[in-house]
């Protein structure tokens, strides 16, 4: 009995020795914590309500809400969004992406009502909501940044997992996780006008939204087609 006792011993020694993730911790503060390796993939494709708010050291704070279609497959981004009395419609067309890292973003608006004839404009952008591919997390070296808790939506969600990156070499960028490796929450730091921006996302559905929902809203010809450089991120 005693030998057996001693070979079981040895065995947990060892586990603990060479496996030190084993019965730890991911609260911070913890004696036994260790930091764990990120998610090997993320849910990528989805379609989601949002509310985000931006704001800069120039005095800017814009809060609007809508739904978002992420889809790295087709290689697009779409925001409806709401704010001020403003109804629009933005596309960020990833696939055709220019050189500089600059993404073709086209926005059809509606002003001051629905009831106006849309407008469209076209911007060259560092959009303020980047379209993740899945395996973004271990392709930037993400590092944990803890367990937090955001119930802004859902008052039983249990605590997220947070991951920093740093996007574009200069766009620090926090990525929240549920327990599904669900992006619930995404929040950008960028040194450019002091801009911070964060997002919540809700009501979400995940699987690859409907091509259609991609279509261009400004088509080839329309009055704005000429490519107008925002200079810098934007909210839509």
């Amino acid at each position: 009995m005693l030998t057996f006792t001693v070979l079981i011993f040895c065995f947990l020694w060892f586990v603990t020795l060479f496996n030190p993730l084993v019965g730890s911790s991911e609260r911070l503060f913890a004696g036994d914590f260790r930091a764990p390796d990120p998610p090997d993939s993320i849910i990528a494709e989805y379609q989601a309500s949002y509310v985000q708010h931006k704001w800069d050291a120039t005095g800017i704070s814009h809060i609007v809400s809508g739904m978002i279609y992420a889809s790295p497959s087709v290689g697009s981004l779409r925001m409806d969004l709401t704010y001020g009395g403003i109804i629009a419609s933005s596309l960020f067309d990833y696939a055709n992406g220019n050189s500089d890292g600059t993404v073709p973003n086209y926005v059809y608006t509606m002003l001051p009502s629905t009831a106006t004839l849309g407008t469209c404009t076209f911007y060259n952008v560092t959009p303020a909501y980047p379209l993740f591919p899945s395996n973004i997390l271990t392709a930037s070296g993400a590092t944990f940044a803890g367990l937090v808790h955001d119930n802004l939506f859902y008052a039983d969600q249990g605590p997220l997992q947070a991951w920093d990156i740093l996007f574009g070499g200069t766009v620090s960028v926090t990525v929240f996780l549920d327990n599904n490796n669900m992006l619930v929450r995404i929040d950008f730091s960028s040194p450019t006008r002091s801009t911070f921006t964060t997002t919540r996302l809700f009501n979400i559905i995940p699987g690859s939204p409907a091509k259609t929902l991609f279509s261009n809203p400004c088509p080839t010809g329309s009055p704005t087609s000429t490519p107008i450089s925002s200079g810098g991120s934007r909210t839509v």
